[in-house]
C-alpha cells in the first residue's frame, strides 16, 4: 500500500494485518505473499539462530508460512496485543518445536556448499554474538526491514516531486537522529542553493514526511492505531542494544 504524507492515517485501506485475518482467501492470500516478500529475511534469521542449518531453515519457514493460512491462526493475533510481530515470532517458536521434532528421524540430504540462497547468503555476513538470541535478531532484523521500506517510499516521493536533491542531501540527517549539529549548514545550504532557514524547513519537512510514512508502515503491523506509538519505540530500543 502506498501510503500519503498528508498526516493521515489511511482510511480506504485495510493494514496487512487485516488482510491477512480476511475470509477472502484472494485477500488473505495476497497479503501472506506480501509478509513473506517484505519480513522472510527475518524470520529466516531467527530459525537459523535455533541452529537449523540453511537447507531446513529455508524448508521450515515454507511449512511456517503455508501452515498460517491453512489453519486460519492469524486470527490469534490477540495472543500478541494484536501486534504481527509478536505473534510471528511466538508462532514460529512453537512451531518449530514440533516440526524439529518431525525432522529428527527423516532421512538428511547432501548440502550442496553452491546452493546457497540469498537469506543464506546475507545471514552468512551478519557479526552475531552470543548474546544475539534468535528473538533478539529476529526483532532486530524485522526493525530493519522495515525502516528500509520507510526510506525507500520516501526516497520515491522525493523523487516524484523532483525533489530527490534534497533527500539526497538531508539523509544522512535524517539517519543521525534529525539535528543538524555538527553539520556544516552553510556548506549544505550552499549545495543545495538555497539559504540556511530554507535548508531548516526543508530538514522540518523532510522529518515530518518521514514520521508519517514510518507510523503508516507501523500501523500495518499491529492490531489498533493506538498501539502504533508503542511499537514505534519499541523499534527504536531495538537500534540502541
Amino acid at each position: 500500500m502506498k501510503e500519503s504524507l498528508d498526516g493521515r492515517f489511511p482510511t480506504t485501506h485495510w493494514t496487512l494485518i487485516q488482510r491477512l485475518k480476511s475470509e477472502d482467501a484472494q485477500v488473505s492470500t495476497r497479503a501472506l505473499e506480501d509478509l513473506c516478500r517484505q519480513y522472510h529475511y527475518p524470520l529466516y534469521c531467527y530459525i537459523r539462530r535455533r541452529g537449523l542449518d540453511h537447507h531446513d531453515a529455508e524448508d521450515a519457514l515454507h511449512d511456517f508460512l503455508a501452515k498460517l493460512l491453512r489453519l486460519d491462526s492469524l486470527q490469534d493475533t490477540e495472543e500478541a496485543r494484536g501486534r504481527l510481530r509478536g505473534f510471528l515470532c511466538t508462532s514460529l517458536h512453537r512451531f518449530l518445536i514440533n516440526w524439529h521434532e518431525s525432522r529428527r528421524n527423516s532421512t538428511q540430504r547432501v548440502k550442496s556448499l553452491e546452493d546457497l540462497s540469498e537469506s543464506e547468503k546475507r545471514y552468512q555476513m551478519e557479526h552475531l554474538t552470543d548474546a544475539d538470541t534468535p528473538e533478539r535478531i529476529f526483532n532486530r532484523k524485522w526493525s530493519q526491514e522495515l525502516l528500509k521500506r520507510v526510506l525507500e517510499s520516501l526516497d520515491e516521493d522525493y523523487q516524484a516531486r523532483g525533489k530527490s536533491a534534497d533527500y539526497q542531501a538531508l539523509k544522512p540527517i535524517l539517519l543521525s537522529g534529525g539535528s543538524l549539529r555538527g553539520y556544516d549548514t552553510q556548506a549544505l545550504s550552499q549545495s543545495l542553493s538555497i539559504t540556511e532557514g530554507t535548508l531548516r524547513i526543508r530538514l522540518h519537512r523532510l522529518l515530518k514526511d518521514y514520521r508519517t510514512l514510518l507510523r503508516n508502515e507501523v500501523l500495518q503491523t499491529v492490531g489498533h492505531m493506538d498501539q502504533v506509538e508503542d511499537e514505534i519505540s519499541h523499534l527504536m530500543a531495538v537500534f540502541q542494544k
